[in-house]
């Protein structure tokens, strides 16, 4: 599957569509304030509009806005992007990017926790 090329911004733009419902530009922007990112609102519209050029945003349009959600190719392209970080950054070592992720010093407990959950949960699952 051909993975278009992202830039940092689109795959944050792209990380805060979480499929639940659509968001307009300016929602998506207040959610980039909230996290230290002060862009201007047409700098937010190009993003979106590049993603939706790539197939990998819908919208549609209410009132005189568009609204935005996240595509159904988009999981298989977030996918495709962290394998190649992964090949790159790792060679290969399917474990060295959690242990990466565990020793980062800035996840909080509940973090920590969360994602403890997650690889109990895994585990669980492939009990025979």
């Amino acid at each position: 599957m051909f993975v278009p090329a992202l830039g940092p911004l689109e795959m944050r733009v792209l990380g805060l569509l979480d499929g639940r419902q659509p968001q307009s530009v300016a929602e998506i922007r207040q959610r980039l304030e909230q996290e230290g990112s002060e862009l201007a609102y047409t700098t937010v519209m190009t993003v979106l509009k590049r993603l939706y050029d790539k197939g990998l945003v819908t919208r549609q349009k209410e009132s005189r806005r568009h609204l935005y959600s996240v595509n159904q190719r988009a999981p298989k392209v977030k996918q495709g992007v962290l394998a190649r970080v992964h090949r790159a950054l790792f060679r290969g070592d399917r474990l060295q990017p959690l242990v990466a992720l565990v020793e980062q010093e800035d996840l909080s407990k509940d973090e920590l926790v969360a994602l403890r959950q997650a690889i109990d949960a895994q585990l669980e699952e492939r009990k025979p």
